[in-house]
Order: structure tokens, then sequence, then C-alpha cells
């Protein structure tokens, strides 16, 4: 099984630590294709970056040959997942959708830790167009700093999101955290160790979905909303 682990921005150093994650995620006998979307923004930090990864992402990925048996979407946003699985035939996951699909069963009311704090309202549009807004205590930032800039300690940044969890659980009522972005996944263990509630890891949900669907046969439907473009040739691009 091969699925592409694609970055919706244009950064490497992301692409890096999601493919790392991923490949931990990953069963025996999966290969993870890492893939930067090199035509969009360096990095999705607002709604019009959002945009113009869609935009990229949408034209790309229907040119990646061979196809691989699944797209995971390594950003927890929105990026136009729409219009991808409007374009392509193999199953395509959203790690944002990955990670609540996996969060709902086990816990009352979830909250998202985020970073910078200017993506919080983004993160809550996002959560209501998932359908998950009444299950959603709270959207809460924490101050990291961008993964392509050097960390001054690992613990620095485990400790600053340790204070976040417990933050957002004591105001808000949590009972499970869901780490918004790549920028906070490669904590995910280490936060584990420190916190009571349920840490939830959005790539992993996504590299495990994506191999549950292949398995399974699933992929979007394209008897209604994710039919394909009119006009629209696969191999060719949107």
């Amino acid at each position: 099984m091969k699925i592409l682990l694609a970055n919706p921005n244009a950064t490497e150093a992301i692409t890096e630590a999601c493919r790392e994650l991923a490949h931990r995620a990953a069963s025996t006998g999966t290969e993870v294709i890492a893939w930067t979307n090199r035509e969009g923004p360096p990095i999705v930090d607002s709604f019009y970056a959002d945009y113009a990864a869609g935009r990229a992402l949408s034209l790309a990925l229907p040119r990646v040959a061979p196809p691989p048996d699944a797209v995971v979407l390594a950003g927890f946003g929105n990026y136009g997942t729409a219009a991808v699985k409007e374009v392509m035939e193999v199953p395509v996951v959203n790690m944002a959708e990955a990670a609540l699909a996996v969060a709902l069963p086990f816990c009352h009311r979830f909250a998202v830790l985020t970073a910078p704090a200017r993506m919080v309202p983004y993160t809550q549009d996002l959560i209501a167009l998932l359908g998950a807004a009444s299950r959603c205590a709270a959207v809460h930032s924490v101050n990291l700093l961008p993964l392509n800039e050097t960390e001054p300690s690992p613990a620095s940044a485990v400790t600053a999101l340790t204070t976040a969890v417990a933050q957002v659980i004591a105001e808000s009522g949590a009972d499970l955290v869901v780490l918004g972005g790549a920028r906070l996944s490669p904590y995910a263990a280490r936060l584990r160790e420190r916190v009571a509630v349920p840490i939830v890891e959005p790539v992993a949900c996504g590299i495990q979905l994506a191999e549950a669907a292949v398995r399974l046969g699933l992929r979007q439907s394209k008897a209604g909303k994710f039919a394909a473009p009119p006009g629209f040739r696969q191999g060719e691009g949107a």
C-alpha cells in the first residue's frame, strides 16, 4: 500500500516532521511517500493562505504518477479538501477530519490546541465545517515558534503545551485534547506522559484512516458531492 502524505504548504521542514510521524504510525507494508506542495504558500497561517494552498493542491495532486492508493492532507485545515476529493479517484483523508473521527468516540467534549493565536477563529470555523462544533469545548492557542525556526529547547515546547492543556481542561471541561497541526504533533508522546487526558495526534490518525479506507475498499463517493468537476480529465489537473 502506498500513501501520499501531502503537505499543503511549501516548507520542507514541515514535510519532514510529518513524514517522521507518519512512518511511526504506518503499518508494516505501508509505504509513506512524503510530498510538498511547492506551488503553495510557505505556511498556512490565514484563510488567504488556506485558499492558495487548496488551489495548488487541486491542480497538482491529480498529476502525481503513478497514483498512490490514498492521499492524506497533512495539515490541520481545509486546503480545498472537497475540491481535492472531487479530482482524485483514490481515497482522500484530511488529517483534521481523521483526528476528529478518532477523538469523538473517546470523549464527552474535546478541545483543540493551535498556533499561533490568529488561527483560533480559523480552527473554530474548520470544526464547524466538519460538523463537530457541538462537541468542541474550546480552541486554545499556544505560543510556539514556526517549525522552520530553531526551537530554543524541546523541553520548553513540552512545558508550554502541558501548561496549555491544563489551562484548557480547567477552563472548558474538555476531557480530550486534539493537537491542531504539525507544529504541535512532534510533542504528542512526551505530552501524553504529563497530562491526564487523551492526546490525539492528527498525522497518525490520517495515516491509520487512509490505511483502513484502502483495506475496506472505501473512497469518497462519486455519486454526488465529490463527483468529478464538469470537463475534468484525470491526470490533467483541475
